[in-house]
């Protein structure tokens, strides 16, 4: 081979070795930049509307609607709440925005009546993201002032119960106005009476359920007595325990059917005081 050949064929596989390796450069900057737009890509992050939530210990919620006016920059939040204040404390709300977490949107609690309470935040930007609505415990401090900062973070990081959250993507929108918030509330209250009768019948149906079963025990316990003459000592000492442990048996399920009727007692008092808001909202 001439040297002028060799010198073409080195050229020649130099050139292909450098348009692979561009290739292959421009292909993992394509894969790079690709990375990068998939990591903007942010999750849907939204609380189910009309699913309870329970706290473990520190109560239980529903977010019954969750509404965003483009229009005004608002959104309404309404929530029905159990077991989540007592007589010395109360709910607080405080929302921030994904795009700002460290700006904190205006709130206002323009409802609140016992468990149900419309929440109203303002400000909202055009491209939010997502908005998390902090739910806070506000206790009456009968303590000294706080004046030190990490103390007031981490009291306030303390009485945070949970956090809920509305997705741009997904969250339902509509016009809020005054008239609004008091025909939801009866609305709200409305259902929380249909819940609560509904409630009471399942209790109520529980009651038959042990006092059926409580029947078919009474009635071994008769066949068994029958079959006690005709057993030796041995084997009536058997029937005599399994007597025992049936009466036992039976006794569980009259003490849970006393508690079951107080538990109804209960939501028949909570029916009334439904009952009762509503006449005030619509007086």
């Amino acid at each position: 081979m001439t040297k002028n050949k060799r010198k073409k064929l080195a050229t020649h596989w130099s050139n292909i070795y450098v348009a692979v390796t561009l290739v292959f450069m421009l292909g993992f900057g394509f894969f790079l930049s690709s990375k990068v737009f998939l990591a903007d890509k942010v999750d849907v992050l939204s609380t189910e509307i009309n699913k309870e939530f329970n706290l473990n210990g520190r109560g239980k919620f529903t977010i019954k609607e969750w509404i965003y006016d483009e229009k005004d920059n608002e959104m309404q939040v309404t929530l029905i709440t159990s077991g989540m204040t007592n007589y010395l404390s109360d709910l607080d709300f405080k929302a921030v925005p994904r795009v700002n977490v460290k700006e904190e949107l205006p709130t206002k609690i323009v409802y609140s009546s016992n468990d149900i309470y419309i929440v109203n935040i303002s400000k909202i930007p055009k491209d939010f993201g997502q908005v998390a609505l902090r739910l806070v415990k506000d206790e009456m401090n009968f303590e000294e002032e706080v004046f030190d900062e990490d103390q007031l973070k981490e009291r306030e990081k303390d009485a945070i119960i949970t956090s809920v959250y509305a997705d741009q993507t997904v969250v339902d929108r509509d016009d809020i106005s005054e008239k609004d918030i008091e025909e939801y509330a009866i609305k709200v209250t409305d259902e929380m009476i249909r819940n609560t009768k509904k409630e009471i019948q399942d209790r109520q149906k529980e009651i038959e359920k042990n006092n059926l079963i409580v029947k078919k025990i009474n009635e071994e316990i008769s066949e068994q007595k029958g079959e006690l003459i005709y057993q030796t000592v041995d084997e009536q000492t058997v029937t005599n325990n399994q007597i025992y442990s049936m009466q036992k048996e039976i006794e569980s399920y009259n003490t849970d059917n006393e508690t079951i009727k107080i538990d109804i007692k209960s939501l028949e008092t909570k029916i009334e005081r439904l009952n009762q808001r509503k006449d005030d909202l619509q007086f």
